[in-house]
């Protein structure tokens, strides 16, 4: 076959491929919503003269097209797993690991910290109740010996030390750093393909937590009451989305369910109430791509939890989606639990102090992971 030939055929194969990806843009649906990248998609932007002198409508369009792209996800997928095979390590802000890991890449944000450590500095001067602040480290650090060669990861033992030293000396700090990386000896504690801790991991951040206030952990949780498997099921996370893969492992999605717990949440604004909650889980969420999204179903400005527990102590949860994975035990350790997400929690009747006043709160725990509490602008909210 001559050159000429070749040309031809691959020049006809090339316009094939674009017009039959025209077609397809024009034929199919536009998506509203990605369930692989959690998120919502581009639409059709408004065509008219201000927003083309503006430039407006160019850039609305170029999110547009490349939102819709027909077989977006499958070409992205395909585009990881070229990668993969060739070994190439890092890609969109995660590392591929051992083990089937994806950990996120970290790099320090001082400034950022500083705010965020000022932030509570202020807040903590306006409450008359202890505070405890856990910070924890995430799959970055506790992991760090499945992470690839030449890594080039800030160090998050540094952050933590940072803040701790930041922060004023009334707030109790505790970071559960050696119970993870002991328990992960011997157990999953973050999920593989998503940036949370596991229920292993959450229950170390829980005894941390116990013996940081002084308490003891449950009756349930001491004898081993927990039933894990009634919320089993296959999960691909958050990590999954920045890098799909069709070689990459699914994580195994589980939860603690206290066979004797009575629980009943409480949500400060009704349009916010999930559907279906079986005590503290949304069950609706076992079938959405985010199974992590079960646990109470997802974020909220406020909730209330109210339990069985025999503490009849209510306290102040403050917190990013850690520690959703941790109030499932909290919950058989305190009747009343208020909730506190700060990026919801925007311009509300009562700010967080004037809320722990009216509640009775006894005490408040803020539990944020590294990673956000290293990035979040959120933290002005709390005065």
């Amino acid at each position: 076959m001559n050159e000429k030939i070749k040309a031809k055929i691959i020049t006809v194969f090339f316009v094939l491929f674009i017009f039959g990806f025209a077609v397809l843009g024009l034929v199919i649906k536009d998506r509203e919503f990605s369930d692989m990248e959690n998120r919502l998609l581009a639409q059709s932007p408004e065509v008219n003269s201000e927003t083309i002198l503006n430039g407006e409508f160019q850039d609305k369009l170029e999110s547009y097209l490349a939102d819709q792209m027909p077989l977006r996800d499958e070409l992205f997928s395909l585009k990881v797993d070229y990668e993969r095979i060739m070994l190439k390590t890092h890609q969109n802000g995660v590392y591929f690991c051992d083990d089937g890991y994806i950990i996120q890449d970290y790099k320090e944000n001082r400034a950022q910290l500083d705010k965020n450590t000022g932030y509570i500095n202020s807040f903590v001067q306006k409450v008359d109740v202890p505070v405890t602040f856990m910070l924890v480290p995430t799959a970055s650090s506790v992991l760090s010996d499945k992470l690839p060669v030449g890594c080039m990861n800030d160090d998050q033992l540094e952050t933590v030390m940072y803040v701790k030293n930041a922060l004023d000396e009334k707030i109790s700090f505790v970071c559960p750093t050696e119970r993870l990386v002991d328990a992960s000896k011997n157990v999953q504690v973050f999920y593989r393909t998503d940036h949370h801790w596991n229920a292993n991991g959450a229950a170390e951040g829980y005894l941390a937590l116990m013996d940081a206030i002084g308490e003891k952990p449950s009756e349930v949780y001491l004898s081993g009451g927990y039933d894990y498997d009634t919320f089993k099921g296959e999960f691909y996370g958050t990590l999954y989305s920045k890098a799909p893969s069709a070689i990459q492992r699914a994580d195994t999605f589980y939860a603690p369910k206290n066979p004797d717990g009575n629980y009943n949440v409480e949500f400060a604004k009704e349009q916010e109430n999930p559907k279906t909650l079986i005590g503290m889980y949304d069950v609706t969420k076992l079938e959405k791509k985010d199974k992590y999204a079960t646990l109470f179903g997802g974020n909220y400005s406020h909730i209330t939890i109210h339990s069985n527990a025999k503490n009849d102590e209510r306290i102040l949860v403050i917190k990013d989606s850690y520690a959703n994975a941790v109030l499932p035990y909290l919950a058989d350790s305190f009747s009343t639990i208020d909730v506190v997400d700060m990026r919801y929690y925007h311009m509300e009747e009562k700010t967080v102090s004037e809320l722990i006043k009216s509640t009775g709160a006894s005490r408040v725990i803020m539990l944020y992971n590294v990673d956000f509490f290293n990035s979040d602008n959120n933290f002005l909210w709390l005065d």
